[in-house]
């Protein structure tokens, strides 16, 4: 009955009395508001978000200028202007690029015709639900990583010249002058943060200062991994290497802390409970996947072209699989979003209403 008259009430401020309106909670507002890290969260609690760190602004500007200092310490030589590294390249061949890129082109194009007609459809709801149109943010970020991922294999199979790439100065001479793909850590500065955002904010509801550190702290050793690649002194850049891994596991270690989170807050059976801390989860076992990697080129275990093959690969399945989960995840969104308003809806009224309008109201004549 509280949950009626409250309803009612927002109903009528909402026709007479202009902004209050929306003062007025209702349990389909707060249901919509933890959509995408929408959880309602009181003034001064411990989730209240830091206005700097929640600035993904922020995040973008501590990255820049890590690269920055780290382009500068290391100074990489330009694949293009050493001759061995030119003969690497032409001895590869970028044709998978090509296939690959028309794969994504495809799953670009389907996820945004699915963001382009939830939109429509938010549009016609939005005046109902409060804070709808958060539930279009995960395929907008999916539409941008795969579209990165989709320019990245694009400019990977039709250029002429490897300028997307440096030449490895480790002070071995198997080593010096093969490729090292820096365009392959550009796409991950722009990716793994969505996938963390997409991980945490998304999937688990969390503020975005909470989730800003593990972000802000993977983008660094991203960054700190590829310089190892022109640090030709071995204690140093093993040193480097070190730092790299120590930080994936703090960022790895606030990871699973979100899951705690979540999984505490969240103590109610629902079917996509353990979908969503799953998401987290896959994440840290990539990263740490591609850390193997890494070791592996490093040490010359593994060629170029095999690592080229394994990050081109596994850039796209990853991708694909948050993808796959965020479709689960919106499943169940759409299935208790109309659960809560079938919850909340005056069906009586309605009923009325709809004998009315089928049968004529000849109360009047």
């Amino acid at each position: 009955m509280q949950s009626a008259a409250n309803n009612d009430l927002g109903l009528e401020l909402r026709q007479h009395g202009g902004e209050d309106a929306d003062d007025v909670p209702s349990q389909e507002n707060a249901c919509m508001l933890r959509v995408c890290g929408g959880t309602v969260i009181a003034p001064g609690s411990q989730y209240s978000e830091s206005k700097s760190m929640a600035n993904p602004w922020v995040w973008a500007s501590i990255t820049l200028a890590t690269a920055i200092v780290a382009a500068v310490a290391v100074r990489p030589t330009s694949c293009t202007n050493l001759p061995k590294c030119m003969a690497s390249y032409k001895e590869s061949s970028y044709l998978y690029n090509a296939f690959a890129a028309t794969g994504l082109g495809t799953v670009f194009l389907h996820e945004l015709a699915s963001l382009l007609l939830s939109y429509r459809s938010v549009q016609q709801a939005e005046g109902l639900i409060r804070d709808l149109s958060k539930m279009l943010l995960p395929s907008a970020l999916l539409c941008i990583t795969f579209a990165v991922l989709f320019a990245e294999n694009m400019i990977l199979y039709a250029s002429s010249t490897p300028w997307y790439a440096h030449s490895a100065s480790l002070g071995q001479s198997s080593q010096d002058g093969t490729l090292v793909y820096t365009i392959f850590y550009v796409e991950w500065l722009i990716n793994v943060p969505i996938l963390l955002t997409l991980a945490g904010y998304c999937a688990l509801e969390l503020p975005l200062d909470v989730v800003a550190r593990p972000i802000v702290v993977t983008n660094v050793y991203i960054i700190a991994a590829w310089s190892c690649y022109f640090i030709s002194n071995a204690a140093a850049r093993w040193s480097m290497v070190a730092l790299s891994f120590a930080m994936y596991a703090w960022a790895s270690y606030d990871m699973a802390q979100w899951v705690v989170r979540f999984l505490r807050d969240n103590p109610e059976s629902r079917s996509d409970l353990y979908l969503r801390p799953c998401l987290a989860i896959l994440l840290i076992v990539i990263f740490g996947i591609y850390g193997i990697v890494f070791l592996c080129r490093l040490s010359g275990t593994v060629t170029t072209l095999t690592e080229r093959l394994f990050y081109t690969f596994m850039d796209i399945g990853s991708k694909l699989i948050v993808s796959m989960v965020f479709t689960g995840v919106r499943s169940s969104e759409y299935h208790a979003l109309l659960l809560d308003m079938l919850v909340n809806t005056n069906t009586v009224f309605q009923r009325e209403a709809h004998s009315r309008n089928d049968f004529g109201d000849t109360s009047g004549a």
